[in-house]
């Protein structure tokens, strides 16, 4: 046996002259079982399961595979599939990943992520959250629809409401409150009235 070693089997290395086959190292991610790289510092690799993670009563391990490359990996996949009509949304997979536990995560550090498509579908079981520092904006040539059994804006400062069109609300019951009049009851008018508040015009 291999001192060293967690399954006590000897280390492996093949070194040919771009590339390089390892096993039994140790790494960041385990337990090398397999490991190839290049002269150009590409790896792709499985590691032994860490026991991170792992589900209670065994199980088929946490093992790992990772990708690593300091340039670009690219896929080009389903160019044998047919090509469906406008109207057509059948299910046609051309890539399918699926996780049965855990989270899946995309990360760019330093540029954009883009999603282009005929059409896009976001179906959460439970919540959908969007989140933008500075700006979350949507834009569209056509409508936008939102149906929910309960809707809440809350803006900290400013709203804008700019219709140059019709403009249409109906409701069953309305109430509309000012937190001056919740303050400061009859001061309101006097605060308006000696402010310099000036109004937008469109």
């Amino acid at each position: 046996m291999t001192k060293g070693t967690k399954d006590g089997q000897n280390v492996e290395r093949v070194v040919r002259k771009r590339y390089a086959f390892n096993s039994g190292q140790d790494s960041i991610h385990g337990s090398t079982l397999f490991q190839t790289e290049t002269q150009e510092s590409q790896s792709f690799g499985f590691y032994a399961s860490t026991g991170q993670g792992a589900s209670e009563g065994g199980g088929p391990g946490t093992g790992k595979a990772v990708l690593y490359t300091p340039g670009m990996s690219q896929e080009i996949l389903g160019q044998g599939l047919k090509v469906r009509g406008d109207d057509d949304n059948t299910l046609l997979l051309a890539k399918l990943i699926e996780c049965e536990k855990g989270d899946q995560h995309f990360e760019c550090k330093d540029g954009n992520i883009t999603i282009r498509a005929r059409q896009i579908n976001l179906d959460a079981s439970d919540q959908i959250v969007i989140k933008g520092d500075k700006k979350i904006q949507i834009n569209t040539d056509g409508d936008i629809v939102m149906n929910s059994s309960k809707t809440t804006i809350n803006c900290t400062k400013d709203m804008n409401v700019i219709v140059r069109g019709v403009y249409e609300c109906k409701y069953g019951l309305m109430t509309a409150a000012r937190f001056s009049d919740e303050n400061f009851g009859a001061l309101t008018n006097n605060i308006a009235q000696a402010s310099n508040i000036n109004l937008r015009s469109i």
